[in-house]
């Protein structure tokens, strides 16, 4: 009877698991927002940029090039204030993709870039910066995302973030936050606050992702403190665009832990 018991007791304990697994599978895809066309996204000719409207002021862009012969997409953003466009990382590629999109930015989102923000040294989010630097842009990161700037090859933004995370363009405040190493060893957040929105950048995995992805310069082992510290100062968080794949909401941010989690029980 004993042993019928405890039998009884393993099976229950396992469905529960399984139904606990279940559940927040259809979690994470229930809340992935797709970046497929649609009637609030634009196109460039050649495919390799896309705007999607996200909400009435704020819009992700999205580049596409090629690394070790495969299509990638890298994920910025586009906030629009009272005193002009602030735009979240350059495109990926070239100068020419950057500056592609600010036409593009002044065409659909009918206002020029004032401000750019660089969320870490990866050419993904800087490969663009002398296209901004060539309009005059003010392009601003902390001071160790432009020493690495400069020792990746690129010109260095201006590193004020560390002393001045939170900026106010006309009434829109934007938020940056550096909450220690994960993906690289300089990645920061942007938060608006006025619309709930955390910009993950590559710190962030999206559901769809299924490893950490390139760990050139990473510290996993201290990637999860840092998530956590994201969580902890944003508890309120509405929607996350990460730097890869489909925006959607915080369970981008747990994701990324069982992620972590996964990579170091290897």
């Amino acid at each position: 009877m004993e042993m019928s018991m405890r039998a009884v007791g393993k099976v229950t304990v396992s469905l529960l698991v399984a139904i606990l697994v279940i559940v927040t599978s259809f979690s994470y895809q229930a809340t992935a927002k797709s970046k497929e066309p649609s009637s609030t996204s634009i196109t460039n000719p050649d495919k390799t940029i896309q705007l999607t409207k996200l909400n009435d002021n704020v819009w992700a862009h999205t580049s596409y090039n090629v690394w070790n012969g495969t299509t990638y997409d890298h994920n910025g953003l586009i906030v629009s204030t009272s005193k002009g466009a602030v735009l979240i990382d350059t495109a990926w590629g070239n100068d020419q993709k950057t500056e592609e999109l600010l036409q593009m930015i002044e065409k659909h989102v009918k206002q020029k870039v004032v401000l750019a923000i660089v969320t870490h040294a990866h050419d993904d989010s800087i490969s663009g910066i002398r296209a901004l630097l060539n309009q005059g842009i003010d392009v601003r990161s902390t001071r160790l995302t432009a020493e690495l700037a400069v020792k990746y090859g690129y010109p260095s933004p201006n590193p004020t973030l560390d002393e001045a995370p939170v900026l106010k363009i006309g009434g829109t405040v934007i938020e940056t936050f550096y909450p220690g190493e994960g993906h690289s060893q300089d990645n920061i957040t942007v938060w608006l606050p006025k619309y709930k929105l955390l910009f993950g950048g590559c710190f962030v995995k999206s559901l769809e992702a299924k490893d950490l992805g390139n760990l050139l310069d990473a510290n996993v082992e201290q990637w999860d403190d840092s998530i956590n510290k994201v969580l902890k100062k944003y508890p309120f968080i509405k929607t996350v665009v990460a730097g890869h794949g489909n925006w959607g909401d915080k369970s981008l941010l747990f994701h990324t832990l069982d992620l972590i989690r996964q990579h170091t029980q290897k």
